[in-house]
């Protein structure tokens, strides 16, 4: 049995949902343990032999994971940005054509992607120079010059990322919904 166009949409939508809401988890647990770092230096020490360890802000241990959870997660910061404020986009007011239109925008997806970009730079700027007075310090198997090259690689991530996700119905009430309201548009 062929599946239907309604139940392909459907499912880009949710799949696109369901992404969009990983990585936003994600950047929201990777920004809670690099806040908790600032305060706390030490508190990933009792996850020290787990798993666990590789997926809070922590020095390398000398290990494959440990190098690219210290140098390369944040990788994934502006994805997570940029994936925030799809899902804003994703469910606010409009159809989604509108909101589709609006968020591929060339301004508007750029200028969200160039702020996170600038944000994540200023804070990697503080961690080498310490001009702002927050305690964001560099841990070791981190290098400074590598950050800013991985938030540039994480913004081109963010972009072809956002540009997959889909702006299509949830449900098939949603696609019965659009069809009623195109009934109602006059012919040109």
């Amino acid at each position: 049995m062929p599946i239907s166009n309604d139940t392909r949409r459907v499912w880009a939508g949710r799949l696109s949902v369901a992404v969009a809401v990983t990585f936003v988890i994600i950047g929201a647990l990777r920004f809670a343990t690099d806040t908790l770092h600032e305060f706390n230096p030490d508190y990933w020490r009792p996850l020290i032999g787990t798993p666990f360890r590789y997926l809070v802000r922590a020095p390398s241990d000398g290990t494959v994971p440990g190098f690219l959870n210290a140098q390369f997660f944040k990788i994934l910061s502006i994805p997570a940005g940029l994936c925030l404020v799809w899902l804003g986009v994703r469910f606010g007011s409009g159809t989604l054509a509108h909101k589709a239109e609006r968020f591929r925008d060339l301004a508007v997806r750029g200028t969200w992607a160039l702020s996170f970009l600038a944000g994540f730079s200023l804070i990697e700027l503080e961690k080498t120079y310490h001009f702002l007075g927050m305690n964001a310090v560099l841990v070791a198997g981190e290098r400074a010059w590598l950050n800013h090259v991985v938030h540039v690689a994480s913004a081109v991530l963010a972009w072809g990322l956002t540009d997959l996700l889909a702006f299509e119905p949830l449900t098939y009430a949603e696609i019965a919904l659009e069809r009623e309201l195109d009934a109602l548009e006059p012919p040109a």
